[in-house]
């Protein structure tokens, strides 16, 4: 019997690369969990004395600085905390690229560099997971964790590209142009323009969201099998990585198929228009009481078979699961010429989630959500879910902020309006309607007393069916102001009101300019309070 063949120092190098790496991103992982963990433990038991504590005062000139954003508008303004994770991991990935060589011939980088690129192929693959162990170690949002997808899915590609050349380098140095015309090597190119697919197929992920998704699940099986037959040999250790990275995939996708599956059973979604381009959706089955603020992916296999897309839950009660979806092209747009053609009826559905990573509402003194447009759907949302326990709101100072461009969309949110702007309500509420005049009159809800069934099914049902014309402040229930929100305003009179020692948590849910504003505005005023001031900026993507 022959004895194991010894690999090669090249492959035992490469093999002791990638441990250090697993063990780098392992432990940077882990500080990042750390420091959320701190952050948020000290927010729930600083106490009201230590408001002018050294570690209190060095704690929120950390957190400040940390959260502060940079003035890189072509990389999205990330934060510095950001910026800062992301250089220790580029760092890591340039060191542990040029180290640790058996020799210094241009092979040896190249080799390195598919092993550090099938590496981060395979951190990518995690990020991207939608049931993944990150959010609860973490405390990290979807959006947070979907940048890092981003970010490794490029290094990824750079890493390979990289991988491609300097071979071409070295093969083509000694004339040896035939070593890419093996059935392994043109694996691994093919492998190659899979990616550079995936990466050309992501710059159109809020453009075409359907031919992204598509190219993405596509792109990702070529890469795995492609890969994989660029290196079949198993003592190469590379069909390990792949089958790791295709295991958890497929762990997720079965996991979320069964979800939709369980969902499907005796579930039905009923839709209505809304005026100005919107629908509500009310779907039968409770997939979760504390769903609202968070987001569903919705199918509906009569309306699109192979698509699902996410929408945030604005509330779950006896009338099912109520999103609100404002129709732009091709979903939504469906959806909407749906419940129109068919107002009321029923169709077969089902949904995937919930999934978030929301705030801990009850550690801070003072809540403001801002919202802009459809965004309401997620600070609506938010606000259902904390009004499930109104004994904690009692030592709690709410404000509610909605900014519209038309009267007609206050009719989508109008029962969870009346109902924050009820008699005896504590939660201060501001609309501004930007693109509309005083006096002018909104398509509003009939007369409730036409309806009969519990209170529940008769605030509801006006609320999908008929309508009649009223004043805005008379449907409301309050002023209105006309005219653009002024953000910094806002957030400068929420932090100027609260005491010195208050923990303030802003969130807020809209178009990029406005929670660009709210980000730039808590900055400034991080400076100058002495107020703990946490924001929670809701772009949960696709």
């Amino acid at each position: 019997m022959s004895a194991p063949k010894i690999p090669f120092p090249k492959q035992l190098r490469n093999e002791q690369a990638v441990t250090i790496y697993a063990g780098f991103l392992s432990g940077l992982i882990v500080c990042v969990a750390l420091a959320r963990w701190w952050h948020a433990w000290c927010n729930r038991t600083s106490p009201p004395s230590s408001v002018g504590s050294l570690s209190r005062r060095t704690r929120l000139l950390i957190t400040s600085t940390l959260e502060r954003r940079t003035p890189w508008p072509w990389f999205g303004r990330p934060s510095v905390g950001l910026v800062a994770l992301v250089g220790v991991y580029l760092t890591g990935n340039v060191i542990l690229c040029h180290t640790l060589l058996s020799s210094h011939a241009i092979n040896h980088f190249a080799s390195r560099y598919g092993w550090m690129g099938a590496a981060n192929m395979s951190l990518c693959v995690f990020f991207g997971l939608k049931n993944t162990p990150l959010s609860l170690i973490s405390r990290a949002s979807h959006a947070t964790i979907n940048i890092l997808h981003r970010i490794v899915g490029y290094v990824a590609v750079l890493l390979i590209v990289l991988h491609a050349i300097v071979y071409l380098f070295h093969f083509g140095g000694q004339g040896k142009w035939d070593q890419f015309i093996r059935p392994s090597d043109l694996a691994g190119i093919g492998a190659g323009i899979a990616m550079l697919t995936l990466l050309v197929f992501g710059l159109y992920r809020h453009r075409n969201y359907e031919l992204f998704y598509v190219s993405h699940v596509v792109g990702f099986v070529l890469t795995l099998g492609l890969v994989y037959l660029h290196r079949p040999n198993w003592a190469k250790k590379l069909p390990i990585v792949m089958m790791f990275m295709g295991g958890i995939w497929v762990v997720d996708r079965i996991i979320r198929a069964a979800r939709v599956l369980r969902n499907l059973l005796n579930n039905t979604a009923t839709v209505y228009p809304l005026p100005g381009g919107g629908t509500r959706v009310l779907i039968q089955k409770l997939c979760s009481e504390d769903a609202p603020g968070s987001h569903v992916y919705l199918w509906i296999p009569g309306l699109r078979f192979f698509q699902m897309h996410p929408f945030t839950v604005v509330s779950s009660g006896r009338s099912g699961l109520e999103l609100v979806v404002k129709s732009h092209n091709g979903f939504t747009r469906a959806l909407g010429d749906l419940a129109i053609d068919h107002p009321g009826n029923a169709a077969w559905v089902s949904v995937d989630g919930p999934y978030a990573s929301l705030p801990d509402t009850t550690a801070y003194d003072k809540l403001v959500l801002i919202a802009g447009g459809s965004g309401a759907a997620f600070t609506f949302g938010l606000m259902n879910r904390m009004l499930r326990h109104p004994e904690r709101l009692a030592s709690q100072t709410i404000e509610f902020i909605w900014a519209v461009k038309h009267t007609e969309q206050l009719v989508w949110f109008a029962k969870h309006l009346k109902n924050l702007t009820r008699p005896g309500s504590a939660v201060k509420v501001m609309v501004f309607v930007t693109n509309a005049q005083p006096n002018e009159d909104i398509f509003v809800l009939p007369d409730l007393s036409k309806y009969e069934g519990d209170e529940e099914d008769r605030e509801e049902e006006p609320l999908l069916r008929g309508a009649t014309s009223r004043s805005v402040e008379d449907f409301v229930g309050l002023s209105i102001e006309y005219g653009k929100l002024d953000v910094e305003a806002v957030v400068s009179d929420a932090v100027i009101s609260a005491d010195g020692n208050h923990r303030i948590l802003i969130s807020t849910c809209g178009p990029k300019t406005l929670m660009d504003a709210v980000r730039d505005s808590v900055d400034m005023h991080c400076r100058k309070t002495s107020n703990s001031i946490d924001v929670h900026c809701e772009d949960f993507g696709s």
